[in-house]
């Protein structure tokens, strides 16, 4: 039997808490990481996903490396189903400029995860300033 979902299909999300919520801190290469070993993205992208997060154009942004499925194990031309995962490195950045994503609210107020969920992410994470996003373009 697989892991129970919560549903709240009145706003489209389905929350698995052992999937949605696996990743706590950011991955070893992710871009929104404070050091050298965060990858490149083309300009602008980052403050992008930020805005999307920010004014609620998106719920929530998925981990780069739980997207896809391995892809080691392509079978006839399919990657396997991927165990999308929310990207605690996106989070925590929109938490710095104070507001969570809408995923993290949810699970927060359904009692999926603690408020502390993010609290290994922020250290790791680049700062609000570093990122071009004009606070009033996202209603902060």
């Amino acid at each position: 039997m697989g892991a129970a979902l919560t549903p709240l299909s009145h706003v489209g999300i389905n929350v698995n808490k052992d999937v949605t919520f696996a990743r706590k801190r950011p991955c070893s290469n992710c871009p929104f990481r404070n050091d050298e070993k965060a990858i490149e993205l083309r300009d602008g992208r980052r403050e992008d996903i930020i805005t999307s997060l920010l004014t609620g154009r998106e719920v929530s942004f998925n981990c780069h490396k739980t997207v896809y499925g391995d892809l080691d194990d392509i079978i006839d031309g399919n990657t396997p189903p991927a165990a999308p995962s929310v990207c605690p490195g996106a989070a925590a950045v929109a938490r710095k400029f104070g507001r969570d994503m809408v995923i993290i609210q949810v699970g927060t107020r359904m009692g999926v995860i603690e408020s502390n969920f993010l609290d290994d992410a922020l250290s790791r994470t680049i700062e609000p300033e570093s990122l071009h996003i004009n606070k009033k373009d996202v209603h902060l």
